[in-house]
């Protein structure tokens, strides 16, 4: 299963940092569980004013991504990555900083599902 988060584009002691904002974070770190083979892939949408999901949900479809791990996530990405898409999007609590914790987390089950968006439309 493959997995996406949004990242910085800064490292701490050659860890990743979890970005917090979604449509607005320059990379995506896309995580293969089953190998832990790690792709890092520029935001698509980076350039864009508005719709930047958009592009991010088709590039996770390209890529096979089956869950989003998120800070935060807006309704216009939100509805294309799981209403539209059927990608499931999972909560990362605000005192996880690192992507490692984050992968970890999900992989012993306790990351919360997101059912609605928790940002507000820009």
């Amino acid at each position: 299963m493959k997995v996406a988060v949004p990242i910085l584009d800064t490292e701490v002691q050659g860890k990743k940092i979890v970005n917090a904002h979604f449509g607005k974070s320059n990379y995506f770190a896309i995580v293969d569980i089953a190998t832990e083979k790690l792709e890092v892939v520029k935001n698509p949408g980076l350039h864009l004013e508005r719709g930047r999901g958009m592009l991010i949900a088709d590039m996770f479809s390209e890529k096979n991504v089956k869950a989003v791990l998120v800070k935060e996530m807006g309704p216009g990405s939100f509805d294309k990555i799981r209403n539209i898409l059927g990608i499931k999007v999972y909560l990362i609590p605000p005192q996880v900083k690192f992507l490692d914790d984050a992968i970890e987390k999900f992989k012993k089950g306790e990351l919360e599902e997101l059912l609605e968006p928790n940002e507000d439309r820009h």
